[in-house]
This record gives C-alpha cells, structure tokens and sequence, in this order.
C-alpha cells in the first residue's frame, strides 16, 4: 500500500499482462521489493486478450513503461512481434518477459532458470540426470521441458492433450543427450510411465479453477516420487493434494 501513496510524475510503471490475470501474485511480491529498496517503482496487473498483445505491448512501450511480464496465454504468442528475442527465451520456446529500451522490444525468458531454482531449494534436487514428466506443452512447458534437457536430465517426457503441440519441444531437445518422449495427456498413459520418473511438474492451467481435475488418482503416486505444480493459487491444488496423500513431495 505504501507504494501506491508515493506515486508521482517520476515513477517508473512496469507490470504483467495476462487473460486472466486475477491470480496473479506478481503486483504484490514486486511492489514489496520495490519499496523495500526504496524505489520509485509501481507494478501493476493488465488484462489483455490475446488479440491486442502486441498493441498492447506497443502501447505501453510508447506511455513509458519499462518491462512487463507475460502470463497465460501470452508466452507463446509474444514470439511474434516483439523486435529481439533472447536465444534461450528461443529456444525455450516462450518469453516472459518484455523490456523496453529505446523504443525496442526485447523479449527473455526467467522460467527455466526459476523453475531450476525452485526444484533445488524445495526438493534439494538437481535435474542432472534425473527423469521429468511434464504435463501440458504451453509456454511453461515448453520451458521447463527444454530447460530440463539443457541441465542435462536422463530423460523428458512431455504429456499434452494435443500431440502436434509436443513437436517443437522434441525438435529443442533432440539437439542435447536428453532422451526424449511425447505422450497423450490422459491417465492410462501416464500410468505407463510415471513409475521411471523422479520428478511431475504440472505446466498446464488445470487447477487454477477449485473443480479442475487431471484426472489421475492417488494410485499412480508413491514416496520416491517429487511432484511440483507450477498453479501457485491455489496453493494445493487437486493434483499436489492427491500425490500428498500418497507420500510423494510436493511443491508449487
């Protein structure tokens, strides 16, 4: 709240676009940063429908702002229209994340590296060598799965709804050592599989609403297992809830 009392002529607008955007955590972990290092700096949440991404991104580059961050569905979409794209955002396949400089748009990718990061303080887990069962093709999985392969993982499997979306991840990771499977998003598939894997990451937006389900019983978990769920609200979703039950480590 503090923030928003001291804004002026001089401070500095960044924010995130998204459809939607009411979950988003981002205004309120930015907005404390900036005021516990005493800038002048406001970060605030837009909803922009995918038509009017690059308009809009257009636009707020024209009024000033100097970064806006990039939420479902835009991680895809913003690889075209945007003047420079970092090569692992493009190779990750996404951006989230648009500067602004000198009237330039240039677009970067930080999911890979959180997601690593996140992995390593949570579960104390590498992903050097390790077996990953991604669930869901979209710009966060696009990410992690490729990211995955470049830190060196034994093995990626990408479960999507749609197989063709699976494409342009296999062709990312069939340039690195990581072997590399594509499967259908549906239980009996991934009943096939899930006992090889150390690690599920759910990147797909199934969880955000209370009554969304994948659909995959506490019967294809197990205690070895580390669950992680990119969904942070609600903070369990029905799949964290489920694998918690039993025995798998969970995390968003």
């Amino acid at each position: 709240v503090s923030t928003f009392m001291h804004i002026n002529g001089s401070t500095t607008i960044v924010g995130i676009f998204g459809a939607p955007i009411t979950h988003t955590a981002s205004p309120a972990m930015h907005n404390a940063a900036f005021a516990a290092l005493e800038m002048n700096w406001a970060y605030l949440a837009f909803h922009v429908d995918p038509q009017n991404l690059r308009t809009a991104l257009r636009g707020a580059s024209h009024m000033g702002l100097v970064g806006i961050n990039l939420t479902i569905p835009h991680k895809i979409l913003a690889l075209d229209g945007i003047d420079e794209i970092e090569p692992e955002a493009r190779k990750l396949g996404a951006v989230n994340t648009v500067s602004m400089e000198k009237g330039k748009l240039r677009g970067y990718n930080t999911d890979g590296y959180g997601f690593i990061k996140a992995v390593k303080e949570d579960f104390n887990l590498s992903i050097k060598g390790k077996r990953v069962l991604v669930l869901g093709a979209g710009g966060a999985g696009h990410g992690i799965a490729v990211k995955c392969a470049l830190d060196g993982a034994a093995k990626v499997i990408v479960a999507n709804r749609t197989l063709a979306r699976i494409e342009p991840i296999a062709r990312e990771i069939s340039g690195t050592k990581t072997e590399f499977l594509a499967l259908k998003l549906a239980a009996e598939d991934i009943r096939k599989v899930i006992h090889e894997v150390d690690l599920v990451v759910n990147a797909t937006s199934v969880g955000l609403e209370e009554h969304d389900s994948l659909g995959l019983g506490a019967d294809l978990f197990s205690p070895r297992l580390h669950v992680y769920d990119t969904i942070y609200r609600p903070a369990e979703t029905e799949l964290l809830r489920v694998a918690e039950s039993a025995g798998a480590k969970v995390a968003n």
